[in-house]
């Protein structure tokens, strides 16, 4: 892998909104100078001027591109982190990153919503896609790993989240790094974690990023915006939340997220590299 550089000083922070359409540069450009942020991934940009975003860090950051553009989903990476393989698959921009010597086969997603999709089964599809594509990549690179990060439109314990032919995650490291593997039929699943479990509480007001209060049944409180991550990385996530505020401005009014900005929370992501399984 002496094709890549990377970031050092082991700590990373990730960074991930969905932007619904809302043009909000200079909000952005705050957050990510607030929280040293490394890598940015972005859904539903179509309002947000990404060039001018791009030239308000002055070359801090860079994008992330597949050759047509045809990717829905965005990312931007401080210059110092090399990229490889960028490709959109289903639009969902993937690409290996190196972050702190460590090679990440990383999926920036937005999956269909419950609205469109209301029993999950095109959002299962492309995670299956995913994950091929990931692991496919990742059989050709030893030693690299799988995320995928951003807006799933489902809750951590939906099905597509958990059955062992899609994402095949659970909430408990202890259970990650101990099974590492499910087997079903002859074929093995890498097992990948979800910490949203770890970190989701009412008494940090870190509650979820999505409101929704309608229908017979709901959680009022969703956590759309996720990381998912194979279990060698699973000791590397040492806090996972959603932004309340940025500088003065407020993104919760009346308990819920501002429409005003968006009707998701970012996501604020802290890893440290240094505590990979099998680095």
């Amino acid at each position: 892998m002496s094709i890549f550089r990377g970031l050092s000083g082991g700590v990373l922070k990730i960074f991930f909104w969905n932007l619904k359409r809302k043009c909000l540069a200079d909000l952005i450009q705050s957050a990510l100078q607030q929280n040293d942020v490394d890598l940015a991934a972005f859904a539903e940009v179509n309002q947000t001027d990404y060039q001018k975003l791009i030239e308000l860090f002055d070359g801090q950051y860079r994008p992330v591109e597949t050759i047509d553009g045809n990717e829905k989903t965005k990312l931007l990476v401080k210059s110092s982190i090399c990229s490889q393989h960028a490709s959109a698959v289903i639009k969902n921009l993937t690409c290996t990153l190196m972050l702190d010597g460590v090679p990440v086969n990383t999926s920036i997603v937005h999956l269909p919503d419950k609205r469109n999709d209301p029993h999950g089964y095109r959002r299962e599809r492309i995670i299956k896609e995913l994950v091929i594509e990931l692991n496919t990549t990742k059989g050709a690179y030893p030693g690299s790993f799988n995320m995928l990060l951003g807006d799933f439109n489902c809750n951590p314990f939906d099905p597509e989240m958990i059955i062992i032919d899609s994402l095949n995650s659970t909430f408990f490291k202890e259970v990650a790094q101990r099974l590492k593997v499910r087997d079903s039929y002859g074929l093995s699943y890498p097992v990948m974690y979800n910490p949203a479990l770890e970190f989701l509480s009412e008494s940090n007001s870190n509650q979820g990023s999505f409101y929704w209060g309608s229908g017979d049944c709901t959680y009022y409180w969703h956590s759309l915006d996720q990381i998912v991550v194979d279990w060698q990385l699973a000791d590397c996530i040492i806090d996972c939340r959603y932004l309340r505020q940025i500088g003065d401005t407020k993104l919760i009014v009346n308990s819920k997220p501002c429409s005003k900005y968006s009707d998701h929370l970012p996501l604020l992501v802290t890893m440290e590299m240094g505590n990979c399984h099998g680095r």
